[in-house]
């Protein structure tokens, strides 16, 4: 049985994926609008993404969205794989396996359920 703070803890990170930070590079990928306040002289290289973006159409955009998502997503599957590397309490292990699985089948589309606690002791 893992203490609630362990979902909780995964929860938090599907919630950023799905709608905090982790959101916020997709959602301007779509938009065809990286930082709206930049310019060719200001936020150069921000500029420069407005214009890549720009030249897409919607389908392209949506492409470099899944990878800015997927990429966010790669960053919090390694930090729980290393919270379970260096034994950090209670990533030591997790209901399908690792932690890291347990992340992967709640931040999917169809979302993988916790388990009844009492199923498990």
């Amino acid at each position: 049985m893992k203490p609630q703070i362990y979902k909780d803890f995964i929860d938090r990170l599907v919630d950023e994926c799905h709608s905090g930070q982790g959101a916020i590079g997709p959602t301007r990928a779509r938009s065809g609008i990286w930082n709206q306040n930049a310019t060719a002289d200001f936020l150069v290289d921000q500029y420069k993404i407005n214009q890549l973006l720009a030249s897409l159409d919607g389908d392209r955009r949506e492409v470099i969205a899944g990878m800015l998502a997927h990429a966010f997503q790669d960053g919090v599957f390694e930090t729980l794989k290393a919270l379970e590397t260096f034994e950090i309490e209670p990533f030591l292990d997790g209901y399908e396996g690792s932690p890291y699985h347990d992340f992967v089948g709640r931040v999917a589309a169809d979302q993988w359920q916790w388990p009844e606690d009492e199923e498990l002791a």
